[in-house]
């Protein structure tokens, strides 16, 4: 087993071990699901609400799974990795430190798509969630999405100096991005103002972009820019900004 391999498969087990992270990224997801299926049926909302929001519920639990992930977890881990000197540490070992970078790096694009695919197959079986209507439209806005948030994570990670000031970072983001991105509320029954605004926000654009796919559009020309362009920027300022120590 190479270092790189071995570094992965430890953090991993470490990252397992942390019962949070584990529900918010795997079951909040899923309990969104639950709720919104049983307010749903019981509602008396026409066939076009309820249609709507058949597309709208399983994209924003992806959303806001991925949205967790960036803003919480994978900062909040780097930055502690660096307060406690494991990163320095690390600089003098046989394994480069940016390994380390890598391994949380997939460790957490690989609980994305596990909680995705659950989120599709829970649905489905479940609660009978429609999955979505255009799969290409589909994989591009999520690893478009995936990839904007996680830029954003890592801006973080590159600047914070402590755990704390991390998680603060990340919840100074998190709240406004649920709140201009549509989380709480479809785009439709937003402010104008503030609908526009999420147009612009990386949740925002990867919420909608994921919901026209699963109302078999393509996802708006903005949306697909607004995350492109966010994750090239983000990801060249991570790397500009990160430090080791």
């Amino acid at each position: 087993m190479s270092g790189r391999t071995k570094l992965t498969y430890v953090e991993s087990k470490l990252f397992l071990r942390d019962p949070t992270a584990v529900f918010f990224v795997i079951a909040l997801p899923i309990m969104l699901l639950a709720i919104f299926h049983f307010v749903t049926t019981k509602s008396d909302d026409d066939a076009a609400t309820k249609a709507s929001m058949a597309a709208f519920v399983p994209a924003m639990a992806m959303s806001l799974c991925l949205t967790m992930l960036a803003l919480n977890l994978l900062p909040t881990t780097l930055a502690t990795y660096r307060e406690k000197g494991i990163l320095r540490r690390m600089a003098a070992s046989p394994i480069h430190p940016g390994n380390l970078l890598l391994a949380q790096l997939f460790i957490n694009l690989v609980t994305a798509a596990v909680s995705a695919v659950l989120v599709l197959i829970v649905g489905k079986t479940a609660f009978d969630t429609k999955l979505p209507g255009d799969v290409l439209a589909f994989l591009v806005s999520f690893a478009l999405g995936t990839w904007a948030l996680f830029s954003i994570g890592l801006v973080i990670a590159a600047v914070a100096p402590s755990s704390k000031s991390a998680t603060a970072m990340g919840l100074s983001l998190l709240f406004p991005s649920l709140f201009f991105g549509g989380a709480f509320l479809p785009k439709e029954d937003l402010p104008e103002t503030v609908s526009t605004i999420g147009d612009y926000t990386p949740l925002g654009a990867a919420l909608q972009a994921l919901r026209d796919s699963w109302e078999n559009q393509w996802p708006e020309t903005l949306h697909l820019t607004v995350l492109g362009v966010i994750a090239v920027a983000a990801t060249a300022a991570a790397a500009k900004l990160f430090r080791w120590e």
